[in-house]
């Protein structure tokens, strides 16, 4: 990897990890990633606390190795789900006989 500034905007750092810039705000609020301000709202994050985090986690967020599309699973997962089971039509529900039925007419005399 190339050599980091000693401080990193979250938009360098989401470039960096190939992620959104809302995904390290994210982090920062959620205490996962330390930062600082500058003034009230200028978040900067210090070069050995990203450094640390990529050593601690090993894979970051929106690496490739982790990458996996939406509505697809990982060929090592052991939760493989049939999504045929699953989707087929629901039926619709018997109407009670035992009830009034709400939306019916009443009875004309």
């Amino acid at each position: 990897m190339t050599t980091l500034p000693n401080v990193l905007t979250p938009a360098m750092l989401a470039e960096r990890w190939s992620c959104s810039e809302q995904h390290i705000r994210n982090m920062i609020d959620r205490g996962q990633l330390p930062s600082f301000k500058i003034g009230e709202k200028l978040l900067r994050i210090r070069r050995e606390h990203v450094e640390a985090f990529e050593c601690q986690s090993g894979d970051l967020p929106g690496s490739e190795a982790n990458f996996v599309l939406p509505g697809k699973m990982s060929e090592d997962s052991g939760d493989v789900i049939d999504l045929e089971q699953r989707t087929q039509k629901k039926r619709l529900a018997a109407p009670r006989l035992d009830t009034r039925n709400s939306r019916a007419r009443p009875a004309r005399m």
